[in-house]
């Protein structure tokens, strides 16, 4: 039998790259000034074939404004005799419209996404994934299970995460009354270096093909010579669509899910058909590249591609048996876990003395290789609440739930819900938990607290924040104005041994450039010393903070939101927990 990296060389030599679905050329233009943009290729199969060619999905992509969208219509529409495709179509056109009809020097993709929904008029609903870059970073605005992931040196070191109401019913725009709105989108910004990949795609493309067989497929087409945006995403195209037709007992990452839901293994294994988008971005740096501006395209005039026969895979390819072995459950011991988390914090309260133990609160749970931190919101203070007892109980009710149940697994989302609902102070705060299970990062978090995971000395992602507004951050409390647990981001981020997670409130990332850290990270890498990084971060926000000139990340936010020019840092309570990515081993 074939193994997936003879099948993806098969397919290359077959003329598989034959020229189809073309995009629609206008408005030619110079490079912009830019250091770095994207190169963009995509690739479109629809589930129903020549018999609906046009399909449930849409995309578009804009050279001139540096930006790709993508769409999955609801099927389920059908069932009223309503074309599923139609919504999804005219929502990503309506965002082309409105890229082309100003002007903009910068892209803001929720407005974009918010503008354009406004104008969508007809029956249906969809997910809706909009990607653009600027300077060096990604801003992304994503509803439902549509997203993307982003592969450095041919590994995947983030993956976006899904917003579902439940299992197999993902968050949709839409003019129902059960449909949503634009207000529920998921925004952030994650940072990019050239030589980076985006793969962008609907369901069809992330329900049918791993991580890793992604990192197969591009680590054979480039040992090809023929590693391009156009090529990789035809590529994948084609395999997702030859594993969603796979009904034998290997486990696709839908027929995963429905497990982990409690759907009988007969019931749902194998691959799920479905409409498949993928589009590739490569970002490359400007200078040395001809960068043809203004190309655009409608993803639904093509010719669709049909594999004339179901996929062999040879079980003894290191993928195919990947897909195949059984989920294990429980808690893996400190030997069979491939990496381990050494925790160090530290913490600065705002007030010193007089208040030591001020509005932040944080746990360390090695046991369980979880931590997680909180930020009180200091308004309290003015009703005469301690500001700082939410947080804290908050965490404590995190760590007694960890312990009390002694979980097998860590469900941050689960341990937040819980540690909610048995926190019954007033007052309200930001929150976030953060677990290693096996290579990745689980997380779950609500505001403006986070953290910056770094790779060799260099910031390769930055969580993004929750704002109601500046300076306004989401914050859980039981109070009328609070949030609850279910506006909490949740998402897995792959991490790698000799990675560093720097996580902080807002009084660490307010108050120190990621390029800060990276210096004083660079000047002790190699070493095992979280406690030490967490205590110089601590003390260089701290030093930031007192300064009442230059510019700050708070002073730069500030002047962005248009409040008059502010110079200097914030003062505020500082709270820094690094965690070091190792080989258990070296914990021993």
């Amino acid at each position: 039998m074939m193994n997936l990296s003879d099948h993806i060389k098969k397919r290359m030599k077959d003329n598989f790259l034959m020229k189809r679905n073309m995009p629609i050329q206008r408005d030619m233009k110079t490079l912009n000034t830019s250091s770095l943009m994207m190169n963009f290729g995509s690739f479109y199969i629809p589930k129903m074939g020549k018999s609906n060619p046009m399909g449930e999905d849409a995309h578009f992509t804009s050279k001139d404004h540096q930006t790709i969208g993508l769409a999955d219509g609801i099927s389920s529409w059908v069932k009223k005799g309503i074309d599923a495709g139609e919504y999804a179509r005219q929502l990503m056109n309506n965002c082309l419209v409105v890229l082309d009809a100003k002007d903009r020097e910068i892209v803001y993709p929720q407005l974009i996404l918010e503008e354009a929904y406004l104008n969508t008029k007809v029956d249906g609903s969809s997910t809706a994934c909009i990607i653009t870059l600027t300077g060096e970073s990604l801003n992304v605005v994503n509803v439902g299970d549509s997203g993307f992931m982003l592969f450095r040196n041919g590994i995947m070191i983030y993956k976006s995460s899904t917003q579902q109401h439940g299992f197999n019913y993902p968050y949709q725009l839409g003019k129902s009354n059960h449909c949503d709105d634009p207000g529920v989108a998921e925004e952030f910004m994650i940072g990019v270096r050239a030589g980076d990949w985006v793969v962008a795609g609907t369901n069809g493309l992330f329900d049918n093909m791993y991580a890793s067989e992604m990192e197969v497929a591009m680590k054979v087409i480039g040992e090809a010579g023929c590693l391009e945006p156009q090529v990789l995403a035809q590529v994948l195209a084609d395999l997702a669509f030859e594993n969603s037709l796979d009904y034998t007992q290997g486990i696709s990452p839908y027929s995963q899910a429905a497990l982990k839901e409690g759907y009988p293994i007969p019931i749902k294994c194998g691959g799920k058909p479905d409409d498949i988008t993928v589009i590739v971005a490569h970002i490359v740096p400007t200078q040395g590249h001809t960068l043809v501006l203004g190309n655009i395209e409608n993803s639904y005039s093509f010719q669709p591609y049909l594999p004339k026969k179901s996929p062999t895979v040879n079980v003894m390819d290191p993928i195919a048996t990947k897909r195949c072995k059984p989920i294990k459950k429980g808690m893996k011991t400190l030997n069979e876990r491939s990496l381990m988390m050494n925790i160090g914090s530290s913490y600065i309260p705002k007030k010193g003395k007089s208040n030591p133990k001020g509005e932040d609160a944080h746990f360390i749970s090695k046991h369980h290789q979880t931590f997680g931190l909180a930020d009180g919101v200091s308004s309290w203070a003015k009703k005469g609440i301690d500001a700082g007892e939410y947080a804290r109980q908050l965490m404590d009710n995190c760590l007694t739930i960890l312990y009390k149940k002694d979980m097998e697994i860590v469900y941050p989302q689960l341990v937040l819900q819980e540690a909610y609902s048995n926190t019954e102070v007033n007052g309200s705060s930001t929150a976030c938990i953060i677990t290693l299970t096996d290579e990745s990062l689980n997380v779950v978090n609500v505001g403006d607290s986070g953290f910056m995971l770094f790779r060799k000395g260099n910031m390769i992602y930055k969580s993004s924040t929750q704002q109601h507004r500046f300076n306004s951050p989401y914050q859980l409390g039981k109070n009328s104005h609070c949030d609850d647990p279910s506006v909490a981001e949740e998402f897995i981020i792959g991490v790698r041994g000799g990675d560093l997670v720097v996580a902080g409130t807002d009084g660490l990332f307010d108050n120190v450039f990621a390029s800060e850290m990276e210096m004083i990270i660079k000047q002790i890498i190699g070493t095992d010393q979280p406690e030490l990084l967490a205590q110089i971060l601590a003390e260089q926000a701290l030093e930031n903070s007192l300064k009442t000139e230059g510019v700050s990340p708070y002073s730069q936010a500030a002047s962005m939101e248009g409040y008059r020019r502010r110079s200097g840092g914030k003062p505020d309570d500082i709270t820094v927990v690094v965690a070091h990515i190792l080989p258990p081993n070296h914990l021993l």
